[in-house]
């Protein structure tokens, strides 16, 4: 519901063009754009893969299953994926009962919806919604032999598991699906040319990979000085959350502003709230995409 603090839903982005690099809630975020009157540029630079082989999921179920006292969880839908591969092998009751008496922790809202489908309910959710934050969290409470089930995003958690495994514990490692550029560039090529050519006032970000794999693509196009320079100096960068802006402080850049509480809806909102911040790195004029 909005408030009278509200900016106007049509005056916000008016006149602007966004960046969203995102996949799988790219429609999503180009409606919430068009609410606040902006022209989204969709160019997805990352796919979601899934995993061809089940056979090393099925093992660290099975290596779960006998021994697990802790399960993380950080991510809704590799939880679900995770749990059915498991029914699909007659693997998820024997998984479940032995994720009931372990203690379970999610990172954030997805997964916890997630575990609780399945009866499950997190022992802890950090309120930042961060791997670090669980990392300092666990690390004084896991024990020499724990072993700690850790069901993840599409690359590894070193800030996680290396924590984790310092202290004693023996990571299983459970990944249902990897991160890839998709196979058809060319939308995240158009995306790349027009922030480096300055048709793009903002890039909204919801993932670290997304920002990692939008320098890939530059890096084909040869274009990846370009880039650094474009969203340095020239294109606003609005992040969903401090996991996400990681992947821009790996190449010395800084978001504009990143949102409180790290959901997709808070950063458009906060982005339309920050027009006169955008317009200032940007500049004013029209853009064609």
């Amino acid at each position: 519901m909005r408030t009278e603090s509200d900016p106007p839903v049509r005056d916000g982005l008016s006149g602007m063009v966004i960046g969203v690099p995102a996949a799988r809630r790219a429609a999503e975020t180009a409606r919430l754009i068009e609410r606040w009157g902006g022209t989204p540029l969709v160019g997805p630079t990352v796919e979601e893969v899934q995993v061809e082989d089940p056979g090393p999921i099925l093992d660290a179920t099975r290596d779960v299953i006998q021994a697990a006292g802790w399960s993380v969880h950080l991510t809704g839908v590799g939880t679900k994926r995770w749990f059915d591969i498991a029914r699909e092998h007659d693997l998820l009751d024997p998984l479940l009962a032995t994720l009931h008496r372990a203690r379970v922790v999610a990172r954030g809202q997805k997964a916890s919806s997630a575990l609780r489908g399945f009866q499950l309910e997190p022992e802890w959710v950090p309120e930042g919604e961060t791997s670090k934050e669980i990392a300092a969290w666990m690390q004084d409470k896991v024990t020499p032999g724990d072993v700690v089930a850790l069901q993840r995003h599409g690359e590894p958690v070193p800030g996680l598991s290396g924590p984790l495994q310092n202290a004693g514990a023996r990571v299983v490692d459970l990944a249902t699906y990897r991160w890839e550029i998709p196979l058809d560039r060319e939308p995240a090529n158009v995306l790349v040319r027009a922030l480096v050519e300055g048709k793009v006032h903002a890039l909204v970000i919801t993932s670290a990979p997304q920002v990692r794999n939008l320098f890939r693509v530059a890096d084909g196009l040869g274009l990846e000085q370009e880039l650094t320079g474009a969203l340095a100096d020239q294109v606003f960068l609005a992040s969903v959350g401090s996991v996400a802006s990681v992947s821009l402080h790996e190449r010395g850049l800084a978001p504009g502003l990143e949102a409180q509480p790290p959901r997709l809806g808070a950063l458009l909102r906060a982005l339309a709230a920050a027009r006169d911040r955008v317009l200032e790195k940007s500049g004013p004029g029209p853009r064609t995409a």
